[in-house]
């Protein structure tokens, strides 16, 4: 392969010079295998952005990581990444046949190949679904596969959150397959040692063994992963401020160093405080789309010319043969019943409406902590940019949760 030579010294010195100094800043513990024989595919869990250089501490190899398009539109870092590492990149709206044939090629030249399969990060500490077509992959590919599982990690640097916290993380190997064994097992069986290997529950790792997580501004940006109030019930009211969530109609929780929600102390609150509402964030996140199904199943009431979520100060973006973004429009975001609309806000007269009805976007997700990501049938992505903290989780959730309602 062209280039690899490249790879593998930067990989090498890079594994050399920087693993112990990220290690403790990231309070990182992990187990180094030795004496493993190329090439191989490392399936792992995926709980931070720095997850594919923490999980290369393991290995002393270089290894070719499996990534979305959003690596290409990044200027100057994604030419330097592209140089020195030479990533697998997986662009959103394209069929994954082009991704398998390019593993397949760097296996055949003795490459090793590390894919997170949920594909992105966690926003509440639950692992994402987990695709069975990982299995057909690992079962045609016929070469050493190891699991591999992080635990501690949501807490020590969330999705959602601007610092990292000093608690706990660890990276260990939990299953080497041999060749062999993968030979005798069925796609059904490869599939199932995958999630039983990799998959964690951040709230539950935290109950059976407590870890005390310090760090500066606890609470910052949760409203970008909380959006519902669970007194006033009210969409996009929550704001942040040190380890304090609180919303218009008065309701406040503290975040604490367990990663548990608490009443604060003040003059108003009986001794001892009650318990919050919802305790962890995995409990409010699946408590705030129950809420969200609530108001979809009245959304024929509704009048469509009536926003259900807005938000300003937000930019839309074109993605252009997923390595270029070009500025389309910036004003308010509005979610009508049946459509997603950006509208252009220098006045009224000249107002101008940028809109995609929910039967022609074919997917949305997140990016990153509150990009929107979204491709139509007419085969263009877009992204969806804010100035300031809001969630993009509620727009992806109640677009899903139409959907599916329309299905």
């Amino acid at each position: 392969m062209k280039g690899k030579l490249r790879h593998d010294f930067i990989y090498r010195a890079l594994w050399i010079l920087s693993r112990h100094f990220i290690a403790r800043k990231f309070n990182f513990k992990y187990k180094i295998i030795e004496n493993l024989q190329s090439p191989y595919i490392v399936i792992s869990n995926h709980v931070t952005n720095v997850d594919p250089i923490l999980i290369g501490f393991s290995f002393g190899r270089c290894m070719y990581y499996v990534a979305t398009d959003q690596l290409l539109r990044m200027g100057l870092k994604s030419r330097l990444l592209m140089y020195f590492f030479s990533p697998i990149v997986r662009a959103k709206t394209a069929q994954e046949t082009q991704t398998v044939i390019t593993i397949f090629r760097r296996l055949k030249d003795k490459c090793n190949i590390c894919i997170f399969p949920e594909g992105m990060t966690s926003f509440n500490g639950e692992p994402y679904e987990i695709q069975p077509s990982i299995s057909k992959l690992v079962k045609r590919a016929g070469v050493t596969l190891v699991t591999y599982r992080f635990t501690g990690g949501y807490f020590t640097y969330p999705r959602w959150a601007r610092f990292i916290r000093k608690g706990k993380m660890e990276g260990n190997p939990v299953q080497i397959y041999s060749p062999e064994k993968i030979a005798s097992m069925t796609e059904e069986e490869i599939y199932k040692a995958i999630i039983k290997d990799i998959n964690v529950s951040a709230y539950g790792e935290q109950e059976k063994n407590p870890v005390v997580y310090r760090g500066k501004n606890r609470a910052e940006y949760l409203e970008t992963v909380l959006y519902c109030c669970p007194k006033c019930r009210q969409f996009g009211t929550l704001t942040s401020c040190a380890d304090i969530l609180s919303c218009v109609c008065g309701f406040q929780v503290r975040f604490n160093e367990l990663n548990y929600f608490e009443i604060p102390n003040s003059k108003d609150t009986p001794s001892p405080p009650p318990p919050p509402p919802l305790k962890t964030i995995t409990d409010w996140c699946n408590w705030q789309r129950k809420e969200v199904e609530r108001l979809a199943g009245t959304a024929n009431g509704m009048d469509e010319n009536v926003p259900i979520f807005t938000d300003t100060g937000q930019k839309l973006f074109e993605v252009q043969n997923y390595t270029k973004s070009t500025l389309v429009a910036e004003g308010k975001l509005c979610l009508y019943k049946n459509r997603l609309s950006l509208i252009t806000c220098e006045n009224r007269i000249s107002e101008k409406s940028f809109d995609f009805p929910f039967e022609t976007i074919i997917e949305m997700s997140c990016f990153a902590m509150m990009r929107i990501l979204f491709s139509t049938n007419k085969n263009k992505v877009f992204e969806i940019h804010s100035k300031h903290p809001r969630s993009a989780l509620k727009y992806a959730d109640f677009l899903k949760i139409m959907k599916s309602v329309k299905e």
